[in-house]
Formats: structure tokens, C-alpha cells, sequence
């Protein structure tokens, strides 16, 4: 496929200009959190690039110090998007320092030329890092519960064939066979970028709270039917005060849902929210009626109830965990949430709210390491 200057640079500049500019805005102003921070430096080489390539296309040449440029702001800009991918993933360290390095390697072969630069050299590193980078951030979003997510699916693809075909031009170059022109080059990369604004805004959208305004949190957390956090703590203290008067003992039961990050980030966080009510709902039927209920948080619920002997909590775990067994989250989902549980007893704690939820969290923090 033959296309004019002029046509090439409308089909790569304009589109790149427009998700670079449309991301970077969102991003600042509604996500501004790790992953979104790499998915924009990842757009922002990618505009670079493109930026380049217009400036120093009409003439058909360009300073050495150009082609380096070009040449890691491409590998950075993949390298990049892997980066975001990890930090979407669940993973504690973006690695995006491999993709600066990878950047600065490809560039400095073209850097330390003093003459025309060798531009089958170029092309070949930088194609065999790009597509490496991009089945990275393929093989990234395959891991865990994103690879259910059908917009992850989608991104997986693209990368799929992105990385696939830039190896295989990487090796057309070093062969020296066949040589793919801009067209075969420039275009799926600007097609990677467009496809990839579309699919991470909609994995934002899915796993994001900060979309919601505040009277819809409230809203949410109504559903629960149990008592919030400060409500919570309030009722837990009078209660505490009047068993103590009363010489009797009381428990508490810390319950966190497993997997609830991974669970909104493969089926959306309307999927989250119905893990929470339905874990309440559970609570409700399940333990004693003169239990007190209460939500903490982040999938965090805690249950206060009167306990005569150091074995009521377990009994109340126990319960909690039969009815997690028998009933699956939402109509049609067929999904069973699992909980880790910690224990708290004024037998061996001091009666105030504090240290039983402390006694509780280490108990529930040993669990998970178990």
C-alpha cells in the first residue's frame, strides 16, 4: 500500500495527538495514580515519536541525534505501556527503569556513529525491543483475573500482534531480505496506541472508584445493611462497657474478602459490590441476632457478639464459612468468595474496642501467612 507524505503523517500524527491529549487529561484529573502516571509517559514517547518523524520527514533525512531519539522513544513507549500493565497487575514495582535502559541501549549504537547513521542497525534494535517490550505487557495482562477481563483480552491481542510482527521485522532487517517501508512500520504503531487508549480507559472506568461522586459511595455502603466504620465503633464501645459492668465476656471476628482487588479488576466493580452485599447478606443470616455488624472498608467487615467460652468466635467463623461454601456471588455468576478470618476475645484482652480489633487483625494476618 502506497500513501503520500502528507496522508501518512494526517493517519499517525493526528489520532496520536488526540488519545495522548485525551489520556493525559483524564488521567490528571480523575486517575492520577501509579499505573495511569506510566500509561502516559508511555503516550507521550509515542507522541514524541510521531512528532519526530513530521519534523524531519520532508527532506527524508534527520541529525543522527534525531534517529536516536526516535529510536528509544519507540522502545520506551511500549516499555512503558509494560509498566503500567505490571502496576495494573497488582505488582508492588513497575520495572519502567528496564524500559529507560532498554531506551538508552537501542539509541547509543546510533549515537556514537560519526557519520551517516546505519539505519538497518537502528531499525532492527529498536523493532526486537519494542515487539520483546510488547509481548511482555501481553504475557503481563494474561496473569491472574485480568485475563477474564474482555478489554484486557482485547489489549493482550493487540500486543500479540504488535510484538509478533515487530520481531518479525527486527529479522527481516537483520537478514537484509526484505525491507518493510514506514507504512509497514509507523502505522501498527500508531494503531497500538489508538487501540490501547480505547481498552485502558475502559479497564480504568471498570476498576476506578474515583468516577463516583460521594452521594453515590453513600449509596453503595447503604446497601450492606450493617453498621460503618465510626457507627461501628461507637456502638462496639458501649457495648464492650456495658459487659464488662455486667462481668460477662465478649468476642470480635475481623473478616476480609479474598481477592476482592483481583475480583473488581476482571468483572468491573459492580462485581466488587456485589461480593460486599453478598457477604453481608451472609453475615446477617448467619450469626447470632444479637450480633453487632460493621464494615471497615476495603472488604474488611468485623462482627462484636456476647461470648461466654473462647470457642463462640470459631463457631462464628465456622457459620460464616458454610454460607460462603453454599451460595455464589450474583444471579448467573456462579462466583464463590473466599474470606481469611482473625479473632479477637476479652478472656485473654483487654476489654475496650481497640485491643480486641488489634488481637483480631494479628490473628487474621498470621492466617493469611499460613
Amino acid at each position: 500500500m502506497d500513501l503520500d507524505l502528507e496522508t501518512l503523517l494526517i493517519a499517525r500524527v493526528l489520532p496520536m495527538t488526540l488519545v495522548t491529549a485525551i489520556f493525559a487529561t483524564t488521567a490528571a484529573m480523575r486517575h492520577n495514580d501509579e499505573a495511569n502516571r506510566a500509561w502516559t509517559a508511555a503516550f507521550a514517547g509515542a507522541l514524541c515519536v510521531t512528532a519526530l518523524d513530521a519534523i524531519y520527514a520532508a527532506d527524508g533525512s534527520a541529525p543522527l541525534v534525531v534517529v536516536a531519539a526516535g529510536d528509544a522513544s519507540t522502545v520506551f513507549a511500549v516499555g512503558a505501556m509494560w509498566a503500567g500493565c505490571r502496576l495494573l497487575d497488582g505488582r508492588e514495582r513497575s520495572n519502567i527503569w528496564m524500559a529507560v535502559v532498554a531506551a538508552a541501549a537501542v539509541a547509543l549504537p546510533t549515537l556514537v556513529q560519526t557519520s551517516d547513521p546505519d539505519l538497518d542497525l537502528s531499525t532492527t534494535l529498536r523493532a526486537a525491543a519494542t515487539g520483546g517490550f510488547a509481548w511482555l505487557a501481553a504475557t503481563e495482562l494474561l496473569r491472574g483475573p485480568m485475563r477474564l477481563n474482555l478489554n484486557a483480552r482485547i489489549l493482550q491481542g493487540t500486543f500479540l500482534l504488535f510484538g509478533a510482527w515487530y520481531v518479525a521485522v527486527a529479522a527481516l532487517y537483520a537478514s537484509g531480505a526484505v525491507r518493510p517501508g514506514v507504512v509497514g512500520v509507523a502505522l501498527p504503531f500508531t494503531a497500538l496506541f489508538v487501540v490501547s487508549a480505547v481498552c485502558l480507559s475502559a479497564l480504568r472506568v471498570e476498576r476506578a472508584g474515583n468516577w463516583w461522586s460521594m452521594s453515590a459511595e453513600a449509596r453503595r455502603r447503604s446497601k450492606l445493611n450493617v453498621l460503618a466504620s465510626d457507627a461501628f465503633r461507637e456502638d462496639a464501645a458501649d457495648r464492650l462497657e456495658r459487659a464488662t459492668r455486667a462481668g460477662s465476656h465478649v468476642a470480635l471476628v475481623l473478616a476480609e474478602i479474598d481477592d476482592l482487588d483481583e475480583l473488581n479488576s476482571a468483572f468491573g466493580r459492580e462485581a466488587g459490590d456485589s461480593a460486599l452485599v453478598h457477604f453481608s447478606g451472609i453475615l446477617r443470616s448467619r450469626v447470632p441476632a444479637d450480633a453487632l455488624l460493621g464494615h471497615l472498608g476495603a472488604g474488611r467487615f468485623v462482627v462484636l457478639v456476647v461470648a461466654a467460652n473462647a470457642e463462640t468466635p470459631r463457631r462464628v467463623v465456622d457459620a460464616i464459612r458454610t454460607g460462603l461454601t453454599e451460595s455464589a456471588v450474583g444471579e448467573g455468576m456462579e462466583l464463590r468468595t473466599g474470606a481469611t478470618f482473625g479473632t479477637g476475645h476479652t478472656i485473654d484482652s483487654p476489654a475496650t474496642f481497640d485491643s480486641l480489633l488489634g488481637r483480631a487483625d494479628a490473628d487474621l494476618a498470621k492466617a493469611r501467612q499460613n
